[in-house]
């Protein structure tokens, strides 16, 4: 016993010094540092910041404004640290010497409209650094007097900042109370939930303070590594509690019934665990390297509870099984024992609705549509959405876009100007050529207008497109620019969401054979040597695939797009996490099977399984839809409400079918069964 009290010690020690380390783990919020250093876009971005510096944009709406005011405000915000440079309507026209009403409309319209001004803000930090968020507070006392409202994407990465340090709690506080509940309903012993908790409380903790040996995680991972590693892990700890009341009912002994639990459950947790750990394995490798981000955390984490639940569960049970006994209580919930046998009626109408439901599957989620960029979206009474409107609704909306081209060449810079111009989908185009007449000789220009549009090898193009949202039009929009730069250029680098977009695109799609080979085939293996049958990982895997399937299909019939990476990593957890319940419920029936005829085997494995099933997957939904639900980032959101609808298919896929593959396919899940004694 001291031994024991010893290990829990040493956990706890470790425990409180990860819990310490949490906060010091470094989140990015940087998607495009995903992206491998040889994409377009990572070079691009490593010339811009070569030839002009770090640089973010920021656009400031202040209402209710005079033009002397607004030249007030813009020179106070010129000497606030880290601002660059301010640009309004008085670095196009000569206020002194224009009055408003004088200045052409296709000017003015961009910077002042009802006595609203439109102030571009240059500032030389990175849109990711943390350090920017001061800067806009400076910016915000500066014009408190008026109303305001910004955009851009450093505000979008300070409201992610915000949302993320925020989600964490909200998700805990939310899930925990209903996982409570769960287990209680399902229990049959108050205290069970109290052990399961605290086992799954310790591997959670140190997961996440571990995460301090990497550089950083991305918020996405971050927001969704405690909820989804305490759902993909809580059956382990279900698989050797339930185990341990079965054998007390052989034996009066504590210690010998965890001992026998242990040994007994052992391949089917160890199964489970490197099923699901495979699953997110498979995503480490993507040329994308936010699914190395989101496989490692949430492996290790897996792995975390796999170790707590062989080492601290056993002993907790040991050290509370007196509670565990005073504590007992019938289960609320009862597998039916009439459930097997109306099954079996229909066994051979539920065998070909299954294969007609995995062939129609296969093809409708071939045509589900997908989202590959980054596309953020907030809650409709955030603060930030509610300018980003206030913006679009009186200047308008555009996406910025850098075209970096080789110096030299006034002619091809002109004709490039002129192409991009006569594009539909550009507003406009901001380069040396078009803010000073090209006819002029550059000796002649100031210093300081040439900074902006010439460096030291390459010229600069800014370009402003409505064309904001990817659709298809954006990647006809990105063709567009490619031919029209390419007809002048063969050297040339273009930084913006539409040319990252078109990247994380080719990437993705690139990885999503590889991925789906990968885990299929490292789960079959594990499931081949699991049960050492090659009929039995053909089974699951392939009723896992097909709710796979089923779970893309729903997608499409609802005219509904998802994020890429979403369906990804959905599909990891789904194949790696679900195919447990299916582990656990062909254990038994082996097991059984080795005794009683197909039938009773898979009666008993129903009834033995159902309860710990129901469970599992009951947390695994909630966690998903509580994600879906109560998110406010918008990929965090699809993956949660992709992963909720996975796992409840997966659940009816597992109970309905399974049996019936079990029982139909029996005779070749083994080259022979022992004998089994028949009854009068």
């Amino acid at each position: 016993m001291k031994k024991r009290i010893y290990i829990l010690i040493f956990i706890g020690v470790i425990s409180l010094v990860s819990a310490f380390l949490i906060p010091q783990v470094k989140t990015n919020y940087d998607l495009t540092k995903y992206l491998p250093k040889d994409s377009s876009t990572i070079q691009g971005l490593n010339v811009l910041e070569d030839e002009f510096g770090i640089h973010s944009y920021v656009e400031m709406q202040v209402n209710d404004i005079s033009v002397d005011q607004v030249l007030i405000i813009k020179s106070q915000i010129l000497n606030i640290e880290h601002v660059e440079k301010v640009i309004w309507l008085d670095d196009y026209v000569d206020l002194t010497l224009v009055p408003i009403a004088f200045i052409d409309d296709a000017v003015l319209s961009n910077f002042y409209v009802d006595n609203s001004a439109l102030l571009q803000i240059s500032i030389d930090l990175n849109n990711y650094d943390v350090v920017i968020e001061d800067v806009i507070d400076h910016i915000r006392s500066v014009a408190s007097d008026y109303e305001y409202a910004f955009r851009g994407e450093a505000i979008k990465n300070i409201e992610n900042r915000v949302i993320a340090d925020q989600e964490v709690l909200k998700i805990l506080l939310l899930i925990i109370p209903i996982v409570i509940l769960i287990l209680l309903i399902a229990s049959k012993s108050w205290i069970e939930p109290v052990i399961l908790l605290i086992s799954l409380g310790i591997a959670v903790v140190l997961n996440l303070g571990t995460n301090i040996f990497l550089p950083d995680v991305s918020y996405i991972t971050k927001t969704m590594a405690l909820a989804l590693q305490l759902a993909l892990s809580l059956d382990y700890g279900l698989f050797l509690v339930h185990r341990y009341y079965e054998e007390r009912e052989t034996t009066e002994s504590p210690s010998v019934a965890v001992k026998n639990a242990f040994k007994r459950s052992f391949p089917a947790i160890t199964a489970s665990a490197l099923t699901t750990i495979a699953g997110f394995l498979s995503i480490l490798f993507m040329k994308y390297t936010i699914g190395f981000d989101i496989g490692i955390v949430l492996s290790k984490g897996i792995l975390l509870s796999y170790l707590t639940t062989l080492i601290v569960t056993p002993i907790l049970i040991l050290l509370m099984y007196k509670l565990i006994d005073k504590t007992k209580h019938k289960p609320l919930i009862h597998s039916s024992k009439k459930y097997i046998p109306f099954l079996m009626k229909l066994k051979y109408p539920l065998f070909i609705l299954f294969i007609v439901l995995t062939v129609g599957s296969v093809v409708l989620s071939n045509k589900t549509d997908y989202i590959y960029g980054n596309n953020t979206s907030f809650g409709p009474d955030r603060q930030i959405t509610l300018d980003e409107n206030m913006i679009t609704d009186t200047f308008g909306s555009y996406q910025q876009i850098v075209i970096l081209i080789p110096n030299g060449d006034v002619l091809k810079e002109v004709a490039l100007a002129t192409q991009l111009a006569n594009n539909t989908n550009i507003t406009s185009v901001q380069t040396l050529v078009t803010t000073v007449d090209p006819s002029i000789p550059r000796d002649f220009i100031p210093d300081d207008v040439k900074a902006q549009f010439i460096g030291q090898n390459y010229t600069r193009f800014i370009i402003y497109t409505t064309v904001r949202e990817e659709s298809e039009l954006l990647y006809q929009f990105q063709d567009e620019l490619v031919d029209i730069v390419s007809s002048q250029y063969d050297d040339y680098y273009m930084v913006g969401m539409h040319q990252a977009t078109a990247n994380i695109k080719d990437l993705i799609t690139s990885d999503t054979l590889m991925i789906t080979f990968a885990s299929m085939i490292a789960i079959f293996i594990i499931l081949l040597i699991t049960f050492r049958s090659f009929v039995i990982p053909i089974i699951l895997v392939l009723l896992i695939q097909s709710a796979i399937w089923m779970n893309l299909s729903v997608l499409y019939l609802q005219g509904v797009s998802t994020i890429y990476i979403g369906y990804l990593v959905v599909m990891a957890i789904q194949l790696g996490a679900t195919i447990d319940y299916a582990v656990l419920m062909t254990n038994r029936y082996v097991n059984y099977r080795k005794s009683f005829e197909p039938f009773e085997a898979i009666d008993k494995s129903y009834q033995k399984s159902f309860i710990t099933i129901m469970i599992s997957a009951s947390v695994l939904a909630a966690a998903g839809f509580i994600e879906g639900g109560f998110s406010n980032i918008s990929s965090v959101q699809e993956i949660g409400f992709l992963l909720g609808k996975g796992t409840l298919i997966s659940f009816i896929y597992i109970l309905l079918f399974l049996p019936v593959l079990l029982i139909l396919l029996d005779k070749f899940l083994y080259f022979k069964h022992k004998k089994i004694k028949q009854k009068n």
